[in-house]
This record gives C-alpha cells, sequence and structure tokens, in this order.
C-alpha cells in the first residue's frame, strides 16, 4: 500500500510496471530490465479523489490498491480478489454488498503512521469513497458515484453543500459502513449487479488512509 506523500509517490513511480506501448522502450540496467513509458500528455495528480484523465489513473493504478483487480491472462478475463479475503456477499436483489478483506496488509511506511505500522481496515475504503463526496476535493467523479446512489451519500454531501461546513467523514451512513474492522458492507437505493467493477477498479477506488490526508492537506500531489 502507499500513501499520499509526494517524495514517497516519486519513488514508487521510477519501479512502476506500466504497461508498454509504442512509445515505451526497454534496456537493461545493473541486470534488471527497465520499462521507460511516455506519455503522450502530463498526469494531472495522483489523488483519486481529485483526478479522472487517463495518464493519471495509469499510475494511481500501480500506487493504490482495491479490494478486487482483473486477471487479464485469463480467458475470459476474471476479477479476482486483491486485498479482500474473497469474492463479495452479495444480496438477491444485488443492493447489499458485503467484503471481507484479508488480514496483514500494510500501508506503506509515512510520517504521518507516527512510526507505527498501519494495518488496511475496511474504514479506509469508506474513507476513500466518502472523499468523492467531500465538496473540499471538487471531485469530478461525484455524479457518478452519486448514480451508484449509495443510500445517505448524498444526503451527507448536501448538508455539507448547503450548511457551507465541513464535510463530517464521521456522521454514520447507512449504505456504507465498517461493520467490524475487517468488513465493509454497501447497501444501495437501486439493484447495483455491476459493482464489484468500481472496486476492482485501484485507479480510482483503492484504500486511503485518513491520517495521511489529514497531514497533508492540500500540499498532496
Amino acid at each position: 500500500m502507499s500513501s499520499f506523500s509526494r517524495r514517497d509517490t516519486l519513488k514508487a513511480l521510477g519501479a512502476l510496471p506500466i504497461a508498454a506501448s509504442a512509445s515505451a522502450q526497454t534496456s537493461t540496467q545493473n541486470g534488471k530490465k527497465v520499462l521507460r513509458y511516455a506519455f503522450e500528455v502530463a498526469e494531472t495528480g495522483f489523488d483519486p479523489a481529485a483526478i479522472n484523465d487517463l495518464y493519471s489513473r495509469i499510475v494511481t493504478s500501480h500506487i493504490f490498491e482495491s479490494p478486487y483487480g482483473y486477471d487479464f491472462l485469463a480467458r475470459p478475463y476474471e476479477i479476482r480478489p486483491a486485498t479482500a479475503e474473497g469474492m463479495p456477499e452479495v444480496s438477491a436483489d444485488f443492493r447489499v454488498w458485503s467484503v471481507r478483506l484479508k488480514r496483514g496488509i500494510y500501508f506503506q511506511d509515512d510520517p504521518a503512521f507516527k512510526g507505527e505500522r498501519r494495518e488496511l481496515v475496511a474504514a479506509d475504503y469508506a474513507y476513500a469513497f466518502k472523499r468523492f463526496f467531500d465538496p473540499r476535493w471538487k471531485s469530478p467523479l461525484v455524479a457518478s458515484l452519486a448514480d451508484l446512489k449509495i443510500i445517505g451519500m448524498a444526503a451527507l454531501r448536501e448538508l455539507a453543500l448547503k450548511g457551507k461546513q465541513a464535510f463530517d467523514y464521521d456522521t454514520p451512513v447507512e449504505g456504507m459502513r465498517a461493520i467490524d474492522r475487517y468488513t465493509i458492507r454497501f447497501e444501495f437505493e437501486e439493484p447495483n449487479p455491476r459493482f464489484v467493477e468500481t472496486l476492482a477498479d485501484a485507479s480510482l477506488y483503492g484504500a486511503v488512509a485518513r491520517e495521511v490526508v489529514e497531514m497533508y492537506g492540500d500540499t498532496m500531489p
């Protein structure tokens, strides 16, 4: 796992196994294969809540981890657990999704964690999703997330907008709850049979540690 530290992010970028294209070049350094990939346009940032362009998402997909991921070598391709312990439990009407995480996954060390190892927990995914609804970040994806109709999320955003106050991350939301340390449950107003595809998009919906965001704030890349 990684955090929002610009220094750590740039370190990570030096070794990213980004997919090759016609503009990529390979070479060998110290016996290791190195892939260099040229973007046609510069990335705009590395904060998932604040980006939506292709090149930034190519990078963030290698920094953050979502509960699920795509196995593109399978025929046909498959969605498989990444940080999740198994595939989600889904209600018959596709309105309730429960995801249980593996234990023992840790974020990359960061000063925000004050020298302690920081384990990935269900609340990190709940926090990451809530950030898209926080007016502070002006997320270009808030409309898309609103279309999912997670119960209670639109109302929480509206409260912040109308009251011109800070978004309250601590207010319980019926449709997105960490029901225990390692289990997160999503509930929707309408059936959402393809939600697993959202949960498999690491470029946008990876876990985020609240301590890191609160420490770096507007200085995040």
